[in-house]
């Protein structure tokens, strides 16, 4: 096998919101050159990307966390619960698959998020006696499955009976165990219509539904309409990261009034370990994601990869705060969905509309640019003067 020599130039190139660190990859026929980088999130990447919703999640310390030992009390893992329904301390994979991708998996997933809802145990079930009947048939030699199996439907479905007490998830939902989009938006339009009310300012081609038109309006991942606005709502969702979305940038600290934000700190040294840890989806080399090279691995451990996480995760950590609190503001504003309604008809732009085409001046393109902006969250690919000049010469 050839031996491969990489050296490197210490320098670092800066450009805007980019840091990049050449390298030469040197071989006994052929040099390659590798160039690592990485942009910096803007406000729209850490509200649209879903790699930030997970950094962010593993990365911040939460400032007003509910206490330990309630959490403790309360959540079960989906590994445990698989276990359990299953008899063993070590489900296969494809146990923990079915089950994360059912109703079950995700209302446990759910349930674990709010963490402060109790268990509504059926009368008579003593967790503490039939945790030690399953000890006793252990210590005998004899299979402690059934009873295994027993707690774990007891545990699961008494987690999921506060979710239907709470009025988070009705009763006629659990006839069955097939998992939709549509599903998890009308879970959580339950929990969080009072704290972000829907707008009415999206309308995908394929739902009527209001909770599923709420999670595209607020920008939950995996409700992006396509190219033909469609959000396709009976496909299966990833509900992950909708989750963490939702801990992120919604209200979503369940209390005994209602709802109130996580506050978060930034902890630079688990700052620093989370971005490592994701660093193959951001870092760039040659402008590709450096988790896509087929050399990932031999790269991975490079000084100069090490030197460009450092150089992330210092540079994100004293703006992310108020980064989240931006987006927080602003996935609580409707969406321009039709720019001819919404902006170019719309009463509360007329006047700027015509100074602009009266005058076609950059000040008054930027009134009209800052003004939509206030009122309206912009998608990425909205938000600039340049889409909004070609709207204001195009769209009559």
């Amino acid at each position: 096998m050839k031996k491969v020599v990489f050296t490197a130039a210490f320098a670092a190139v800066l450009t805007v919101g980019q840091i990049a660190y050449p390298i030469q990859e040197a071989g006994a026929a052929t040099a390659a050159s590798y160039r690592i980088a990485y942009n910096l999130p803007t406000v729209h990447t850490l509200e649209e990307k879903e790699v930030f919703h997970s950094l962010l999640k593993d990365a911040l310390k939460i400032k007003n966390p509910h206490p330990a030992s309630i959490l403790d009390k309360n959540r079960k893992s989906l590994t445990e619960i698989v276990g359990e329904l299953n008899g063993t301390d070590t489900p296969r994979g494809f146990m923990i698959d079915e089950f994360s991708v059912s109703k079950d998996g995700y209302l446990l997933g759910l349930y674990n998020e709010i963490g402060i809802l109790d268990p509504l145990y059926p009368q008579g079930y003593d967790p503490a006696a039939i945790s030690k009947q399953i000890e006793q048939q252990q210590a005998s030699g004899q299979w402690e499955g059934e009873l295994r199996q027993k707690r774990g439907e007891v545990e699961l479905k008494a987690r999921i009976n506060a979710l239907v007490q709470a009025g988070y998830v009705l009763p006629e939902d659990l006839n069955d165990q097939r998992l939709t989009k549509q599903f998890v938006a009308e879970t959580l339009y339950r929990m969080y219509k009072k704290v972000r009310p829907y707008k009415g300012s999206v309308a995908p081609k394929d739902s009527q539904s209001e909770a599923v038109r709420w999670a595209v309006e607020v920008g939950v991942p995996g409700f992006q309409v396509d190219a033909k606005g469609y959000v396709y709502p009976q496909s299966q969702p990833y509900y992950t990261e909708m989750l963490n979305f939702i801990h992120l940038f919604l209200p979503s600290k369940k209390t005994a009034t209602g709802w109130e934000y996580f506050q978060y700190e930034v902890n630079q040294d688990l700052l620093l370990e989370t971005v490592h840890n994701y660093s193959g989806e951001f870092l760039l080399v040659n402008n590709k994601p450096m988790s896509s090279l087929p050399n990932y691995v031999m790269l991975s451990d490079l000084p100069e990869k090490k030197k460009a996480e450092t150089q992330f995760s210092a540079s994100l950590a004293p703006k992310v705060i108020e980064m989240v609190e931006q987006v927080r503001q602003e996935v609580q504003k409707p969406r321009v969905w039709d720019w001819r309604t919404d902006v170019i008809r719309h009463p509360s732009f007329a006047k700027l509309v015509s100074e602009y085409r009266k005058t076609k001046s950059q000040k008054a393109l930027n009134q009209v640019y800052q003004t939509v902006k206030a009122r309206y969250n912009l998608f990425d690919r909205q938000d600039s003067p340049q889409v909004m000049k070609s709207v204001l010469d195009h769209i009559r």
